[in-house]
């Protein structure tokens, strides 16, 4: 990950993931942050229920991430199979920099003008999606653990959206896991909640 675009390291939450074994592993999030204009048109308001149509808001990026050792083992052979059949044995082992696997992404806006964030996206890769949306643990600690951190840096907000569908689920199953993490329909295309 580019440590020059990635300013901020935070701890997210604490999961078992089939793909890294049975161990629990920490979460954390990298994450960039940025100012930048903004216009919007009337009709952009079904996705993004911003009042203020132009102004400066704040653009956040997150990487989720679990650090995993690296660890790099010598061998030893042994010249003929032993009757317990090992072939050799560890003779040195040297941890290295611990490895960063980068497991989902996300996005936000903080519009001050509005006290409103729209959340762009929050998901896992594949490779780490272990049950479905409704019953993926991980997926509602993943976005409560983004929400959390949105809320730690922009304590003003009063208020959270996000789109009303994600092209990677179903648009039902995905509207009912929004729900269940207590948002509600606010405009045509968006989903949302008050935080304060």
């Amino acid at each position: 990950m580019n440590d020059k675009y990635y300013t901020i390291d935070t701890s997210l939450f604490e999961g078992t993931f089939r793909y890294f074994g049975s161990d629990p592993v920490q979460v954390r999030g990298k994450v960039h942050q940025s100012e930048e204009r903004y216009s919007l048109r009337p009709a952009e308001r079904a996705i993004e229920p911003v009042k203020t149509l132009r102004g400066t808001r704040h653009y956040i990026h997150m990487k989720p991430f679990v650090l995993l050792p690296d660890i790099v083992f010598t061998i030893g052979l042994y010249s003929q199979q032993r009757e317990d059949q090992a072939i050799g044995e560890v003779i040195a082992a040297q941890e290295r920099k611990p490895r960063e696997i980068e497991i989902g992404q996300a996005q936000a806006g903080y519009y001050p003008q509005d006290t409103l964030i729209v959340l762009r996206e929050c998901l896992f890769h594949d490779f780490v999606r272990d049950a479905p949306l409704l019953e993926d643990q991980h997926m509602r600690d993943l976005w409560e653990g983004f929400t959390r951190f949105l809320l730690g840096q922009f304590p003003d907000v009063t208020r959270i959206t996000t789109t009303s569908h994600d092209p990677l689920f179903d648009t039902g199953e995905y509207q009912a896991f929004l729900r269940s993490l207590g948002y509600e329909q606010v405009a045509k295309a968006a989903y949302g909640k008050a935080l304060r």
